[in-house]
């Protein structure tokens, strides 16, 4: 800012104040007239410069109202005007206000998380006059791993939308805050993506450290050289040269047939030594990040290092926590032999920071480390540190097949299928869903209003994130999206209201807006569906006669079906579950209702298949269930066949009720009931 005139007393001299006036010749203060021409006066700033705060000739009082430029000055001495914006060369200078306005509207942005991620601006940028500055004195930069090895890596921008909403949510809830932990900027850089935040949102952040994500573990730490710059910086020639030497000495230290890079003993190094690394203020930490910074940009692809170099020596380097050489599992995660020996490793914690990382690691060796002989029982916490880890200095202490089973005893299970369990009723459930798939194809309107009544309820729930094959086309949902009633999507108890059909007239109208459909034949291609059944009790009775309800059964069917897309016209093939709960109808009509049909839709899947035979159509499958229940009630029984037939016809083919029925009669039974005289 410019120096000022005195406010009060006689101008001051010198050359610059001996301009005249438009008066009458006399000496003014320090540049422009003393009288403002034209309606009303410009607003100035204390400098005398032109403010643009506001607007130009507004009506608007001065802020001091005794001292205008239309005011006499009291003391006698001559008024202090502003200087002139049309009599010098010099542009008027914009307020600071002014200069945030035009820097906001060059920075653009919404506020939203996808301009952060484009330009660092906080979300709040837009509408608040308080925001801290991205790169205030406050800002704390993090580095965060996890994102190139997560299965987010192949999401649309790399995952990083995803990444960063992740932390602010979890940050959030894992810290028990109530307000928002906002990342201000972000930047992928390598393996690593750098993030600014303010320091009470750093902390939360970094609380995150360890947390899976996607698939992977992240690893959270404070960045010491702060954000890196954007884009390869340009290095002076000192530093190309230095860069150079460096790269001739690992290809010294690089055996290629063996993929081995040799980096032991680096203090007996004569090249290194003759570069000043080891005299001085110099740390040898330093040394090891530029090798490492050199192999990073020897390598365009991560597939490119893990081809090119599979094992390190960094023997007799006396390092004593991997701390020191921490961008060693930065730049080479997927290593495979290290050798450490001929240091000064002394217990496990100097080991501690790998513990998470180089998960590919198969040969450890820490020969003539103190740690051999101060800690006797460390090669069973490393054992379980690297799960891959074969051989351990020098020892066995896996097989490879031992290696292969822990990794799959490891990977999730799916849960064992057994087939279909049926147990129907006098093959009530089987001929209600051989009709029910024939009709729902073919006439909705009538299937309607055969089963359902003014108490059924239907509502249908879309998975959009079912599993499925990677070579699946995932159709579109625009048919169903606005009927979904799936309460992970939908939290909104009015919606969800709205969404669940109650009565054969809302029922028919939904379905009529849904696609049509053909699903597989039930009898001949019996083998894309599964299909449960099973009695249940306690339905409320339409006819108003039985307080405590009566019986039915749920029914569950699980297949695939096409329909077609109305917006492409294209045939689309997805997988559907469906769970029916239906029951005695009301008096004078079907003896059969639905009282409850709840459809998810989801991408298609084939139905899981199993070790046990394949079920048999439904006319068989009822049958096949009462033959086993007349076998089990014969081992339990003693009875006959015949006579476990008759109990259990006589208790509708409910095994529980016919059991008791069985110790109720005992005694009345003729001998010729059990198969061994009692």
């Amino acid at each position: 800012m410019a120096p000022t005139g005195p406010r009060k007393g006689a101008p001051p001299t010198g050359p610059r104040n001996t301009r005249a006036s438009t008066g009458g010749g006399k000496p003014t203060t320090r540049g422009g007239v003393s009288k403002r021409r034209g309606a009303g006066a410009t607003k100035v700033d204390r400098d005398g410069d032109l403010d643009m705060d506001g607007p130009a000739g507004s009506s608007r009082a001065p802020r001091n109202p005794k001292r205008t430029d239309n005011t006499p000055n009291p003391t006698g001495s001559a008024p202090r005007a502003p200087r002139s914006t049309g009599t010098t060369s010099r542009p008027p200078r914009t307020s600071v206000k002014a200069q945030q306005i035009i820097q906001r509207a060059l920075n653009g942005g919404t506020g939203g998380l996808n301009s952060r991620v484009t330009t660092g601006m906080a979300s709040s940028a837009r509408t608040s006059r308080t925001t801290r500055q991205t790169n205030g004195t406050q800002a704390v930069t993090l580095k965060v791993e996890g994102l190139r090895s997560s299965r987010a890596a192949g999401n649309e921008g790399g995952g990083l939308k995803e990444l960063l909403t992740f932390l602010e949510r979890k940050a959030q809830s894992v810290g028990k805050i109530t307000r928002h932990v906002r990342i201000k900027k972000s930047q992928v850089n390598g393996d690593f993506v750098f993030i600014t935040a303010s320091k009470e949102d750093a902390e939360e952040i970094l609380k995150l450290n360890n947390f899976q994500w996607a698939g992977t573990i992240l690893t959270i730490s404070e960045s010491t050289e702060g954000m890196p710059a954007s884009g390869e910086a340009t290095l002076s020639s000192s530093a190309i040269e230095v860069k150079d030497q460096l790269r001739s000495i690992l290809s010294l230290r690089y055996d290629v047939e063996n993929k081995l890079l040799n980096l032991s003993a680096l203090g007996e190094d004569a090249g290194l030594n003759q570069m000043g690394f080891f005299s001085g203020e110099n740390k040898p930490e330093k040394l090891f990040r530029a090798l490492m910074a050199v192999c990073e940009g020897l390598f365009k692809t991560a597939q490119a290092k893990r081809d090119a170099v599979v094992s390190v020596s960094l023997a007799g380097n006396s390092v004593d926590d991997v701390l020191q050489i921490m961008s060693l599992a930065e730049t080479f995660p997927d290593l495979v032999n290290l050798d450490l020996s001929r240091n000064q490793f002394k217990d496990l914690k100097g080991l501690q920071k790998w513990r998470h990382r180089l998960r590919n690691l198969e040969t450890l060796l820490l020969n003539d480390n103190p740690i051999e002989s101060l800690d006797p029982n460390y090669k069973t916490e490393l054992i379980n540190w690297f799960p891959k880890l074969q051989n351990l200095s020098g020892i066995q202490v896996r097989t490879p097949e031992q290696v292969a089973a822990e990794i799959a005893a490891s990977l999730p299970k799916p849960l064992p299928q057994h087939g279909a369990d049926f147990r129907d009723i006098n093959r009530v459930g089987e001929g209600f869903i051989t009709e029910f798939m024939q009709l729902y194809d073919t006439d909705r309107h009538n299937l309607a209003a055969k089963y359902y009544d003014d108490q059924s309820t239907f509502s249908i729930s879309v998975n959009t994130h079912s599993p499925h094959a990677p070579d699946v086309r995932v159709p579109g949902w625009s048919a169903y999206i606005k009927f979904s009633r799936n309460h992970t999507k939908i939290t909104i108890p009015a919606v969800r209201f709205q969404r669940l059909f109650t009565g054969m007239n809302l029922i028919q109208s939904a379905w009529k807006q849904l696609p049509p459909t053909r699903h597989p034949d039930l009898a001949s291609q019996f083998d894309k569906y599964i299909i449960d059944c099973h009695p249940i009790v306690g339905l409320a009775d339409p006819s108003g006669q039985s307080q405590t309800g009566v019986d039915g059964m749920i029914i569950t069917i699980h297949g695939e079906y096409e329909d077609q897309e109305p917006d492409s016209l294209k045939t689309a093939k997805r997988s559907f579950s469906r769970t029916f709960v239906i029951g005695p109808g009301a008096p004078g009509r079907n003896p059969i209702r639905v009282v409850s049909d709840l459809l998810c839709v989801k991408a298609f899947a084939p139905v899981p298949t199993t070790t046990e035979p394949v079920p048999v159509p439904i006319a068989q499958a009822g049958n096949d269930i009462q033959q086993q229940m007349v076998m089990e009630l014969c081992k339990q029984t003693g009875m006959t066949p015949e006579y476990s037939k008759f109990c259990l016809d006589g208790a509708a083919w409910n095994f529980d009720q016919a059991l008791v029925s069985f110790n109720e009669k005992r005694a009345q039974l003729p001998a010729e009931a059990f198969a061994t005289p009692m």
